[in-house]
């Protein structure tokens, strides 16, 4: 049973984590993202299936030029022809100068309802790496837009099954918190 005291650090826990996009330049090891992968695995999933699916990119991974490529390609569709040089640049820099990419899947069923679970599962995975993060002085953006809707990505990771893109997970050190409140749980709950 949790003391008053340990509720507390887990609430304030939960109230201090942020969907950050601004990291430092800071280096983050292997063994801390193995630690948010560990917490991730841990999520409660239903018929304990574990759905998930991680594809890490380091700092450093040649892959960050594909992924780059891809997000061009994916705005010059959305556009009218191609995009000026200097940003494609702007966009290859940007890829480059992201700490680490966690890009995280979840399975497809055959059957809607398992698929329905599985995203539920995934998304909880993704929560728990988002509070290790927190613990760890780390914070992690998770964003489900353009990059995580290239075209490319299957090829890119070698992706073979049947997996659907829950988001892209950037990890990081924070350049600065930001403080958020929240509308009163009582605004939003009906007891009855």
């Amino acid at each position: 049973m949790l003391t008053n005291s340990s509720k507390s650090n887990v609430l304030n826990l939960i109230k201090g984590r942020r969907n950050t996009k601004q990291f430092s330049g800071e280096d983050i090891s292997v063994e801390e993202i193995e630690v948010l992968l560990e917490a991730a695995v841990w999520a409660p999933n239903h018929r304990n299936n574990e759905p998930w699916r991680f594809f890490t990119v380091r700092k450093e991974s040649s892959i960050r030029n594909e992924i780059a490529n891809g997000i061009i390609a994916l705005q010059e569709s959305n556009s009218t022809g191609k995009l000026p040089d200097l940003h494609k640049q702007r966009i290859t820099q940007d890829i480059a100068r992201q700490p680490w990419l966690i890009f995280v899947y979840s399975e497809i069923s055959d059957r809607d309802e398992i698929t329905e679970e599985n995203y539920g599962a995934v998304c909880c995975a993704i929560q728990n790496m988002q509070l290790m993060a927190t613990a760890m002085g780390l914070s992690v953006g998770w964003s489900t837009g353009g990059i995580s809707k290239i075209e490319s990505l299957d090829n890119i990771f070698g992706i073979e099954e049947p997996l659907k893109i829950v988001g892209v997970l950037t990890v990081g050190y924070p350049v600065s918190t930001v403080e958020k409140t929240r509308t009163d749980y009582n605004d939003k709950t009906t007891w009855l």
